[in-house]
């Protein structure tokens, strides 16, 4: 830029510039978010209840302390820790559907 040519920081690491590229060079590297729409927040909470379930499959379904790390035993091991997480939401869910359906009923 043509400020930098007087700037003292212009050859040191502490420099700041900004610059400015057209979202047309590379739609997937350089693209402006759509924060405050509609459609936005509900992908933004659809994010945010994904990063909660995989923060809570890590911490009480021992997915931090995976001893495989590549291959087919690492991907049975999610894939069994993800069905018994879905079975127990599942149980979970139907159990309150049906107190909460005896309590309409009483």
């Amino acid at each position: 830029p043509s400020e930098c040519k007087t700037c003292p920081l212009a050859h040191d690491s502490l420099c700041q510039k900004v610059y400015k590229v057209k979202m047309e060079t590379d739609i997937r590297k350089y693209c402006a978010p759509g924060r405050g729409s509609e459609a936005w927040k509900k992908l933004y909470n659809q994010r945010s209840a994904v990063e909660r379930v995989n923060a809570y499959l890590k911490e009480f379904f021992q997915l931090k302390n995976v001893r495989y790390r590549t291959g087919k035993r690492a991907k049975v091991h999610f894939d069994l820790v993800t069905l018994v997480y879905n079975a127990s939401k599942l149980a979970v869910d139907r159990m309150r559907r049906q107190l909460h359906e005896s309590s309409q009923i009483a």
